[in-house]
């Protein structure tokens, strides 16, 4: 039994296009590059990315309104902690950190003998330095004008310090248990 010339015609040009790639070797070529692409950037990105990296607790500064819960029991929460005068600010710039009260920081901003400086070593804050000239400081406020302070920091960095730093020294300040809390601010310098 023999096929008719046309269904023969139809098979080959069946087998011409079933053989024929459906991918074209420009397409290919590029998929190939990005596939390689994206290899590339995410070894670098595992190789260049810290061995330990996590969260840092920090305290965001609120409006001190007291929360009414209108249930039966009439709960009221109040504040633990509230920001004073004698709450210490470290104003974190790219070059050093300053130190202060809230006063100095804010009513007498243009002082500068209420303010103390410590720069970094190396473009890396020293915050080891800062914690003793500030529990020097705190002292000498405490026995001369009987100013004791209330355990909170505010950190006020500049917007150029990378968050990398900044954490760091939100870190390194609750590490020191020299304060109950640390508050990140920010927009105020």
């Amino acid at each position: 039994m023999s096929t008719s010339p046309i269904i023969q015609s139809k098979i080959s040009g069946m087998k011409k296009r079933l053989s024929e790639s459906i991918i074209s070797d420009s397409v290919l070529s590029s998929l190939a590059l990005c596939a390689l692409l994206s290899i590339v950037t995410y070894t670098s990105r595992a190789v260049t990315i810290g061995g330990t990296w996590g969260f840092v607790d920090v305290d965001l500064p609120v409006a001190s309104q007291p929360f009414v819960d209108p249930s039966i029991h009439k709960f009221r929460e109040m504040p633990s902690v509230s920001i004073g005068t004698s709450t210490m600010v470290v104003a974190l710039t790219p070059t050093e950190m300053i130190f202060g009260d809230l006063p100095a920081f804010t009513r007498h901003r243009d002082d500068v003998r209420n303010k103390f400086i410590v720069p970094h070593a190396d473009g890396s804050p020293q915050v080891a330095t800062l914690l003793a000239q500030a529990g020097e400081w705190s002292l000498d406020r405490k026995n001369r004008l009987g100013l004791r302070s209330d355990g909170l920091v505010i950190v006020l960095p500049d917007p150029r310090v990378p968050i990398a730093v900044i954490s760091g020294v939100i870190a390194s300040l609750r590490a020191s248990k020299s304060f109950s809390h640390v508050v990140l601010a920010g927009g105020v310098l």
